[in-house]
C-alpha cells in the first residue's frame, strides 16, 4: 500500500526560510561587529606603546566577516598579512629580532571577551524580538 502526498506551497516556504536566513545572517553580522567595538576601543587607546604619529591607532579597525565551515569570525585591529604603512603594528604586538613585543591585540581581547559575547548574545536577543 502507498500514500502519495502532495505539497502545495512548498517553493513559497523554502522562499519565507531562505528570506529569514539572510535576515539573520544579517543580524549576525552586525551583533559580531558591536561585539567587536570594545575591544578596538581597547587597542585604540592602550598605553602599550607609543604611536607618535597616530597612524597605527587610526588604522585599527573591525575587519571583515569571515566564515569558514559554518563558523563566522571577525577581524579587529591589524591582519598580520598587513603590507601598510602601519605594517609595524605586527612587530609591536609580536616583536622581532630588534624588538621586544608589547602586547595590545591579545590584552584588548582578553579583557572584553566576556564583554564582547554578552554584546553579541543582547543584540541577537533584541533582533528575536
Amino acid at each position: 500500500m502507498s500514500v502519495d502526498v502532495e505539497l502545495t506551497g512548498i517553493s513559497e516556504l523554502i522562499e519565507k526560510l531562505q528570506a529569514t536566513n539572510a535576515k539573520f545572517n544579517s543580524v549576525e553580522n552586525k551583533a559580531l561587529k558591536a561585539g567587536a567595538r570594545p575591544i578596538l576601543d581597547d587597542m585604540k587607546t592602550t598605553k602599550a606603546f607609543k604611536d607618535r604619529s597616530g597612524d597605527l591607532r587610526d588604522d585599527l579597525s573591525i575587519g571583515s566577516i569571515r566564515s569558514k565551515n559554518g563558523i563566522k569570525s571577525i577581524q579587529i585591529g591589524i591582519d598580520k598579512n598587513d603590507i601598510s604603512a602601519v605594517y609595524y603594528g605586527k612587530f609591536i604586538e609580536f616583536g622581532s629580532s630588534h624588538e621586544v613585543a608589547k602586547p595590545f591585540i591579545q590584552p584588548a581581547y582578553e579583557r572584553h571577551k566576556k564583554e564582547a559575547v554578552e554584546i553579541i548574545k543582547e543584540e541577537i536577543r533584541q533582533a528575536l524580538k
